[in-house]
């Protein structure tokens, strides 16, 4: 019968710990600047869009009146 062999959890060690928090600060602060690039981006294209003045539609001048016809 094969004998059951079990992991053992080890703590890792004051440097693995470190390497492991500068990682994930370093990892934080590009998501954080991703997004605040891809908001910068979003908020020039929703000012884009404003300052654009909307397509005025063509308005036919109104017609000559027509004269009365002598009776």
């Amino acid at each position: 019968m094969a004998k059951k062999e079990f992991s053992r959890f080890v703590t890792p060690d004051a440097e693995a710990r470190a390497a492991e928090a500068a990682k994930t600060i370093r990892l934080r602060a590009l998501r954080l600047a991703k997004e605040a690039e891809e908001k910068d981006a979003a908020d020039r294209e929703a000012a884009a869009k404003l300052a654009k003045p909307a397509a005025r539609r063509r308005v036919r001048p109104p017609h000559p009146p027509v004269p009365p016809v002598p009776t």
